[in-house]
């Protein structure tokens, strides 16, 4: 566990003295920042982030779980360990009920156990949260996607009856328009299908190890191939590193963002350039294109599902590629991110972790 900070709020300066050197034993690397006003805690969190919080019960005017509270309000995952001079199981339910992580008796506190409940709150504390986010955004995805099924079943509906119709009455001149967009529907349909599919796997952890990007990008070259040429188009790459992540999935992210970068492009030579910058520990791998470029105000809204700013007629697409590609970085440990100027192009920024010194 990397280093952490902790807050520490008792009123007894001897208590935050004591507390201080049982975390600081237990916890080597840990900030500890103590404060003796209850009243300051809010503050001191919304003035510098905190990993934990440690309240003593028992202190002048707001009491611990007092605090728990408003913290808990504002601060949803913040973990909160309350410790007090004495056990009461009564005050423990009321503590779990306010919000707090865990409950410790000052008496029964040593390095070990201070450790263990704070790295208990931390990691805990990480998973509600990871818990919240992927519901909230597994219910965005599936309120999105069923509303882009409804269109490719609604037009399965139509054509079926209107070949029907064709069939019965003997009129088969529109037959074959009627089968190429009944075909065209269930393609779209399949396509969402594929998507959907992929978009559950990747609630799973892959498996991670060293990956060569030269190799990967030779990969990409190979498969978009016939792509690059029709759009008339150039793909320029640089070497690359040695880097730490799922080879599958760095293939589809590159090969997303390059085809992104090859579609919405007004030029006469699409270009696409794949080059990397390499920082302590990380490599940043940098996709620009000379494309239609998209406003600041979508910057973010580009990575939400079935996103779309072009209509279906001016670019084809089924407005989820981006949110593939920003689950696949972030369950590899890394960041996308994008840069835009309308009429000029597009830059996105794709931060993985590099490989161990000896693969590299």
């Amino acid at each position: 566990m990397s280093q952490l900070t902790i807050l520490l709020i008792d009123d007894d300066p001897l208590a935050l003295e004591l507390m201080t050197l049982l975390i600081q034993q237990g916890l080597r690397r840990a900030k500890v920042y103590p404060i003796s006003d209850s009243r300051l805690a809010l503050g001191a969190c919304r003035s510098s982030p905190f990993d934990c919080a440690i309240l003593d019960y028992q202190m002048p005017g707001e009491n611990g779980l007092v605090v728990a509270k408003v913290l808990r309000r504002e601060f949803p995952y913040l973990p909160i360990i309350l410790c007090t001079g004495a056990g009461d199981e009564a005050l423990v339910a009321r503590a779990l009920t306010s919000g707090v992580n865990d409950y410790s008796p000052k008496s029964k506190m040593t390095p070990d156990s201070v450790a263990r409940a704070v790295r208990n709150a931390v990691r805990n504390s990480s998973q509600s949260r990871t818990i919240d986010e992927q519901r909230d955004e597994l219910e965005g995805f599936a309120y999105a996607l069923a509303h882009d099924f409804k269109q490719p079943v609604r037009q399965l509906m139509v054509f079926s009856a209107l070949i029907a119709d064709a069939v019965r009455s003997g009129n088969v001149a529109e037959l074959d328009r009627h089968v190429m967009f009944l075909t065209g529907a269930a393609g779209r349909l399949d396509a969402l299908v594929d998507v959907m599919s992929q978009y559950t796997l990747l609630n799973k952890p892959p498996a991670l190890g060293d990956v060569n990007l030269n190799s990967v990008l030779a990969g990409v070259r190979s498969s978009l191939g016939h792509y690059i040429a029709e759009a008339g188009g150039e793909l320029v790459v640089e070497e690359g590193p040695i880097i730490r992540g799922n080879e599958a999935l760095v293939g589809q992210i590159l090969q997303n963002l390059i085809v992104n970068g090859l579609k919405y492009n007004a030029q006469s030579t699409p270009v696409v350039t794949v080059r990397h910058k390499v920082a302590k520990g990380h490599c940043l791998v940098v996709v620009s294109d000379n494309g239609i470029g998209i406003e600041a105000d979508y910057l973010e809204d580009i990575f939400k599902p079935l996103m779309r700013l072009h209509t279906g007629a001016e670019y084809a697409g089924s407005g989820l590629g981006l949110t593939l590609a920003r689950k696949a970085v972030i369950a590899q440990g890394g960041m996308i991110w994008c840069s835009s100027k309308v009429g000029v192009g597009s830059e996105f920024s794709v931060r993985l972790p590099l490989a161990s010194a000896k693969a590299a």
